[in-house]
């Protein structure tokens, strides 16, 4: 169960929630950090907040979404995501980190399609 879910009640996840969730996922996975770190509603260690910010800014990137509905799945401040988008996107210089990155684009983009399951 996602923290979206404990607090509003729901039993199924909105389309944005799922997809947040695959990005959670998919870089948890990657990153090699707990998702529950990821979902925690405290930072965590250095990974898993960089980790969170990966898959935040792979959100707004692949899915489109907008950074308070971002905010929400994610249990943080609007503010906290737009930061996280910008210093992923300040990573991005980095040639090697620019090139997992666009794996992970393509990886978390393929999982949320529509006619694909979700993880």
């Amino acid at each position: 169960m996602t923290r979206w879910m404990r607090i509003s009640g729901a039993t199924q996840l909105p389309p944005d929630a799922s997809r947040a969730v695959t990005a959670q996922v998919v870089v948890a996975e990657v990153m090699g950090v707990e998702f529950t770190d990821l979902c925690a509603e405290i930072r965590g260690g250095r990974d898993a907040a960089f980790a969170r910010q990966v898959a935040m800014y792979l959100c707004r990137l692949v899915y489109e979404m907008p950074l308070s509905e971002i905010a929400e799945c994610f249990g943080r401040d609007r503010s906290t995501v737009g930061h996280a988008v910008q210093r992923i996107e300040d990573a991005r210089e980095d040639a090697e980190f620019d090139e997992a990155m666009a794996w992970l684009e393509h990886v978390v983009g393929r999982l949320g399609r529509e006619d694909v399951p979700h993880v």
